[in-house]
């Protein structure tokens, strides 16, 4: 793929920091260079699924969605059109209107599309660095209305989201493996998340993609879909996951929580001391009954 002046011309403009790093430092110019490239294999169009992911030979992820003809693809929330194409003697050189970037830290994305309460609630346990090092994940990214939905709800009822109540379910949103859209079918899918191996159910709901959690009563509706991020791919969903309430359980991980084996492969975080396990028993029983209520009001509704 192979941009033309005026996109690295829009890339000075539009992104200068970017820009200035790229041209200065040739492994970063490396690694954009070889995003471009697919290695061993041509993209035709005329053969193409509507939506597609390839290989890049940097080994990063690029999308290549194809309508009516037309090319766009896809790369963290940046988009480019293929213009035209080239035979060459060796493969084939399409066109692109603008430069590939590889994709972002899922922090970093999150910030770029404006989730703010996604990131805040990230920064509040201390998550950021642990979830930008996964490697191999999905992850439901809810809206800022879904958790302005769930606060609402836990202010009317003069409940508190603790920390450890918020880590457990910000590790049920975060699923084993790159699952794409195009994987997704009317069976469900049982995904495995980091919050204590616990499942959601992931299923193609007529032209719905909905995500459902243990205490969801309507499941969670994707409303973007396959957003490349830089250890696997972001559905942005409108409501906020809710795991099985009595399974959340203080342990010995980061904020009380025990992460499943994935995670602590992928990331290193400090250990905190052990708890006694009377101590433990009362935090934990604190985190059910209060999520617990938090559930029962918004299903109260």
């Amino acid at each position: 793929f192979a941009p033309t002046n005026a996109a690295f011309t829009k890339l000075e403009r539009t992104s200068p920091a970017l820009f200035r790093a790229v041209t200065s430092d040739d492994a970063l110019l490396t690694t954009v260079l070889t995003y471009h490239v697919l290695a061993g294999t041509a993209f035709d169009p005329t053969k193409a699924a509507a939506r597609n992911f390839v290989k890049t030979a940097n080994g990063a992820t690029l999308r290549a969605d194809v309508a009516g003809g037309e090319v766009t693809l896809a790369f963290g929330l940046g988009t480019s059109k293929v213009t035209g194409s080239v035979t060459a003697t060796n493969g084939v050189v399409h066109i692109v209107d603008t430069v590939l970037v590889p994709p972002s830290k899922v922090s970093e994305t999150a910030a770029a599309a404006n989730l703010t309460s996604l990131a805040a609630a990230l920064t509040k346990v201390d998550f950021i660095s642990t979830v930008d090092g996964l490697k191999d994940v999905t992850i439901f990214a809810p809206t800022n209305k879904a958790f302005d939905d769930l606060n609402a709800f836990a202010a009317k009822n003069n409940l508190t989201i603790t920390d450890s109540i918020l880590s457990a379910v910000l590790n049920y949103h975060i699923v084993q493996g790159t699952v794409y859209s195009t994987a997704i079918t009317a069976n469900v899918i049982k995904a495995t998340t980091a919050n204590n191996g616990a499942s959601v159910d992931v299923a193609l709901n007529g032209t719905d993609v909905t995500v459902k959690g243990a205490s969801n009563v309507t499941p969670a509706k994707v409303v973007v879909a396959d957003v490349l991020v830089a250890g696997g791919v972001v559905h942005v969903i409108d409501a906020v996951l809710l795991p099985d309430l009595t399974k959340i359980v203080a342990g010995s991980g980061k904020n009380g929580i025990n992460l499943p084996s994935f995670i602590s492969n992928n990331t290193s975080s400090p250990s905190q001391p052990p708890k006694s396990p009377n101590s433990a028993n009362k935090v934990a029983a604190g985190a059910v009954a209060a999520l617990g209520a938090v559930a029962a009001a918004i299903l109260a509704l």
